[in-house]
């Protein structure tokens, strides 16, 4: 699974290699959820896609410019 370490997110970051670790070892398409139906491959490519927005030049701020923090639906708690 990708390493998050070079997010610009440092909470996102944390999280999604903690989740990574975790969905790693699964066995490929495992229910996680039979309520939801979530699969292992549900979180793969969640995590995947994830990754690619992180490294994709529109999300690295330009020089001097702090990195944009999304609230949609919940409070900043920075």
């Amino acid at each position: 699974m990708t390493d998050f370490d070079g997010s610009l997110d440092l909470e996102l970051s944390v999280a999604c290699n903690r989740l990574a670790a975790w969905v790693g070892p699964l066995p490929e398409g495992q229910v996680i959820d039979p309520a939801s139906g979530l699969t292992e491959r549900d979180l793969a490519m969640i995590l995947r896609r994830l990754m690619r927005r992180e490294n994709t030049p529109q999300a690295r701020p330009l020089p001097g410019m702090r990195p944009r923090t999304a609230t949609v639906g919940y409070p900043c708690q920075s």
